[in-house]
């Protein structure tokens, strides 16, 4: 979720920012494993291969096989980790954005239960519906500030 931020507008800056800080210890570990498990399953394919295919049928072959092997399992879970917190950021964003919006006093309850809807609806455009929702939100509160 490495958003440009500077490509923004200011009102948007703070919350991005805010969702960052929220998700950070989340995206860093997601980050570690994605590397650790990338590293360690192409060491195991790339070792597997020329140990299976070298010809040799050693006693230590069976246990660099075995070890091997070893690695590559534990990079693939390492692997479906990193699926199952990818699914776990977008569940805290979506939180994240769903009380912010609820926090929100310049928009309507109709406004703001039709970007629940939409946010809901549809995960993949969330961050999209966020940024409307924050357009809308400074919209109404610059209105708000100039008619007093």
């Amino acid at each position: 979720m490495n958003i440009k931020i500077n490509r923004i507008p200011r009102f948007m800056q703070a919350e991005m920012a805010q969702l960052q800080s929220t998700l950070s210890p989340l995206l860093k570990k997601n980050m570690k494993y994605r590397l650790l498990s990338t590293v360690m399953i192409g060491f195991s394919i790339i070792n597997l291969f020329f140990l299976l295919f070298k010809g040799e049928s050693l006693p230590i072959s069976k246990i660099a096989l075995g070890i091997y092997a070893l690695v590559g399992a534990v990079g693939f879970s390492l692997l479906k980790e990193n699926k199952h917190n990818q699914k776990e950021i977008v569940k805290m964003s979506q939180k994240y954005m769903l009380e912010r919006m609820k926090k929100s006093n310049y928009l309507t309850d109709a406004r703001k239960s039709n970007y629940y809807k939409r946010v809901n609806d549809q995960p993949l455009f969330a961050m999209n519906v966020f940024f409307e929702f924050l357009s809308e939100e400074q919209q109404r509160m610059n209105r708000s500030s100039h008619e007093e």
